[in-house]
């Protein structure tokens, strides 16, 4: 017989060192290399799956959500808690309805969650407080005081400002520097800039909120704070309401449900209030969304010029790829046309974020919300858009109409970041 074996007796490598390289292969991959290592950190980048230390955003906006809010299937992005750990994420980042600051509302109800008042606690390393009428905000009286412009944003978890200090958001930004600019022209008026924002707020509940909430503190003009994912929101809304077997608030709401020809047997749950065809059910919720958004922005068009409040329509981005050019196209170019149907003046910060440097402007590696650098950034954005609108100008700075200045160049606009 001939023996087979090699010369040299083989040598399996101890069970710790093959582990051992293994992770340090993973942390190779998801670790930061320094910036002179261009070429070198591009072919790590193009090894990892698309977007991998953006939480995968860009494909799974559903779960970025899902994860966000602490509801519905499956981890946050669709990625494991243990990936997620290697990314880096601490222990206490908890999802927001883990955050101990919302309440759920009665069964049945439209909005099913709110801030929680008074709350005064730390997230993330940042203070994150509400005032006492449960607002993401300074404190300000439910009545207007005189000679206040009152300003009420409606929005999500970017407008709230999720992972930042209080005083750090863009709506803060936004009135302090309003309130500069007023001294700096002589008038006597001041600006409150209310901030009615909630994390995970479909386009709905933003009208629901603007009804029940907003409206008592007589606003003299209304800003609607859009996102690119304000369609997976208003899904996983109505599946919530559909479970929760709520009433689904407004008559366009029922009649797109009609529309779709949902029948009670799709929207039948179980023994644990689950959608036992949810998939059938969004199906055919699909080509709902877009014409409720247009019904949403209608309504709230209609509402705020039958009480002389203006409007206006802002598109707020996350940082990164997800919210990237060619990713937001359709989204963009939906909500543009929505906004000139309803003539809302619309005020595009989409591209806010484009060509830099997603590290320098979100608030982990994990999570693609705008940090305190990136809110400071979409105030810019925003005053830039104010300014350039002679109308909206004239109506918040000019005390009568031969006094309105009318030229950008003129006015005291804060400097750039770059």
């Amino acid at each position: 017989m001939t023996d087979s074996r090699p010369d040299k007796p083989m040598t399996l490598r101890p069970a710790r060192f093959c582990f051992a390289q293994t992770l340090a292969l993973l942390l190779l991959g998801i670790a930061p290399l320094p910036l002179g290592w261009g070429k070198a950190r591009d072919v790590i980048e193009s090894t990892r799956s698309p977007e991998m230390n953006r939480n995968d955003r860009e494909s799974s906006t559903a779960g970025y959500y899902q994860g966000l809010i602490g509801g519905g299937e499956g981890p946050q992005g669709g990625r494991s808690e243990l990936a997620l750990r290697l990314l880096g994420k601490p222990t206490e980042w908890v999802r927001f309805h883990a955050s101990n600051v919302t309440y759920p509302l009665p069964d049945g109800d439209f909005l099913q969650f709110e801030l929680k008042t008074n709350v005064r606690k730390t997230l993330f390393g940042h203070p994150f407080t509400t005032n006492a009428h449960g607002m993401r905000d300074r404190e300000y009286t439910k009545e207007k005081p005189p000679g206040v412009f009152r300003i009420a944003v409606l929005g999500s978890s970017m407008d709230m400002g999720w992972g930042i200090g209080t005083e750090e958001t863009y709506v803060n930004l936004l009135e302090d520097w309003l309130n500069v600019h007023a001294a700096k022209r002589g008038l006597h008026r001041r600006f409150e800039v209310l901030n009615f924002a909630v994390a995970a707020y479909s386009p709905l509940q933003r009208l629901e909120s603007y009804r029940r909430k907003a409206r008592a503190f007589q606003p003299d003009m209304v800003v609607y704070s859009a996102t690119m994912l304000d369609i997976r929101l208003m899904e996983i809304h109505l599946c919530d309401l559909f479970r929760g077997h709520s009433d689904l608030g407004f008559d366009f709401v029922r009649s797109a449900i009609t529309t779709a020809g949902l029948t009670d047997e799709d929207l039948r749950t179980d023994s644990e209030d689950r959608l036992v065809y949810k998939d059938v059910v969004k199906q055919k919720l699909r080509d709902q969304y877009w014409p409720l958004y247009d019904d949403v922005i209608g309504e709230l068009a209609a509402e705020c010029r039958s009480e002389k409040i203006a409007i206006a329509c802002v598109i707020i981005p996350r940082v990164g790829k997800a919210d990237a050019p060619a990713a937001r196209a359709e989204p963009v170019a939906r909500l543009k046309g929505i906004a000139a149907h309803h003539a809302v003046p619309l005020y595009d910060l989409s591209g806010t974020f484009d060509n830099q440097d997603p590290a320098q402007f979100e608030i982990a590696a994990w999570d693609d919300h705008p940090n305190a650098f990136g809110h400071h950034r979409l105030f810019l954005g925003l005053s830039r858009a104010l300014v350039d609108d002679t109308e909206l100008y004239q109506m918040m700075f000019a005390e009568r109409e031969d006094k309105f200045v009318g030229s950008a160049a003129r006015i005291n606009i804060p400097e750039d970041l770059d």
